[in-house]
């Protein structure tokens, strides 16, 4: 019997940059492969945006798939904001 929660099965994708930057997610592998690219939806100004992201470095820590992301601009939501909002809004 397989165990579904076993982290082979799954992998943490590091957001380095842009609105997400600097945050963690752990994902499930897709046919033992992680995503090359992938969105994340934020909430940014009580208004949901969808910002893109692709993978630019993988490799294993601790027995653990750790996958580097770096914003995509293509695609994805304009990051045009007023004053009003800063960093922590995201």
């Amino acid at each position: 019997m397989t165990d579904s929660t076993d982290h082979t099965n799954k992998y943490l994708a590091v957001f380095a940059d842009g609105p997400v930057g600097g945050t963690t997610e752990t994902r499930q592998l897709e046919d033992g492969k992680y995503e090359e690219r992938l969105s994340r939806v934020v909430l940014l100004q009580n208004v949901d945006a969808i910002f893109w992201y692709r993978a630019t470095e993988s490799r294993e820590i601790q027995g653990e798939q750790h996958v580097t992301y770096v914003f995509d601009p293509e695609g994805s939501d304009s990051l045009e904001t007023n004053d009003e909002v800063n960093s922590h809004a995201f």
